[in-house]
C-alpha cells in the first residue's frame, strides 16, 4: 500500500507499508508543527527503513525527528551521496530559501550506503537503488517491482527532470541516468519528489529529455 504527504515547497513523502503496518518511508522532507509524525501515527504506522533518494535539505529536513522516533530504522542513500547528509554547504540547508536558520549535519546512526542496482528487503517489499547521479552526485531512483513504482526524487519528474546547476550537479551524467530508466517496464508508475505522478510510458512519449536519448 502506498500513502503520499505533500509538505511545503510540493515535496512529496512517500510510505509504503504492508499488511502488518510496517513501513517505508520515502524522503522525510519538512515535519512542520509535528504534521508529519501526526500524520504517520494516523496511519498507525511504524517505520522501519527511510530510503532518500538524494540529502538536499528539502528531502531530509525530518530526518532527525524521525530517526529519534524509529530508533531501529534503516537508512538508506547511495554510497557517493553520503557525505552531503552532514555537510550544510552541500545539501543546501546553509542557503536554504524558507527564512529558516538551520543547518542541517545530522548523521543517522543505521545508515546504509548502497552502491548502482543493489537490492534490498524491507517491509517485504524487494527494492533496488538505482543510481541516476546528474541532480547530485549520489542522487538515485528505488524501483520497486511487485508494486510496477519508481520513486525517482528530483531525477525525473512530470515532463521534465531535476537541474543539474546545484554542488556536485552534472550535465554529462543526465543522459546515461535517464538511458537507466528506460530499462525499466513502460507501465512503471513514477513517484517523483515534487509535483504530480506519472508513469515511465508517458514519460517516454512527451518528455524531451527522454525522447531525445
Amino acid at each position: 500500500m502506498l500513502d503520499a504527504y505533500v509538505t511545503r515547497k510540493a515535496c512529496n513523502i512517500y510510505l509504503l507499508f504492508n499488511d502488518a503496518k510496517e513501513a517505508v518511508l520515502v524522503d522525510p522532507g519538512f515535519n512542520e508543527g509535528g504534521k508529519l509524525v501526526e500524520h504517520i501515527n494516523k496511519l498507525n504506522l511504524k517505520i522501519v527503513a527511510i530510503l532518500l533518494t538524494h540529502s538536499h535539505f528539502d528531502h531530509i529536513d525530518a530526518l532527525e525527528d524521525i530517526c529519534k522516533l524509529y530508533p531501529d530504522a534503516k537508512v538508506y542513500i547511495n554510497e557517493d551521496e553520503a557525505e552531503l547528509l552532514d555537510n550544510a554547504t552541500l545539501n543546501l540547508s546553509r542557503f536554504r530559501d524558507d527564512g529558516i536558520v538551520r543547518s542541517l549535519t545530522y548523521h543517522p546512526k543505521h545508515l546504509v550506503k548502497l552502491g548502482d542496482n543493489e537490492e534490498f528487503v524491507e517491509a517485504g517489499y524487494n527494492i533496488k537503488m538505482i543510481k541516476t547521479p546528474f541532480h547530485t552526485k549520489g542522487s538515485a531512483c528505488y524501483y520497486v517491482k511487485s508494486e510496477n513504482i519508481l520513486f525517482s526524487g528530483d531525477t525525473l519528474f512530470y515532463t521534465t527532470i531535476g537541474r543539474t546547476d546545484l554542488p556536485t550537479g552534472s550535465n554529462r551524467d543526465i543522459e546515461p541516468s535517464l538511458k537507466k530508466l528506460l530499462t525499466l517496464s513502460l507501465e512503471t508508475k513514477i513517484y517523483p519528489g515534487h509535483g504530480i505522478a506519472t508513469s515511465l510510458e508517458r514519460e517516454s512519449k512527451y518528455n524531451t529529455y527522454l525522447r531525445n536519448i
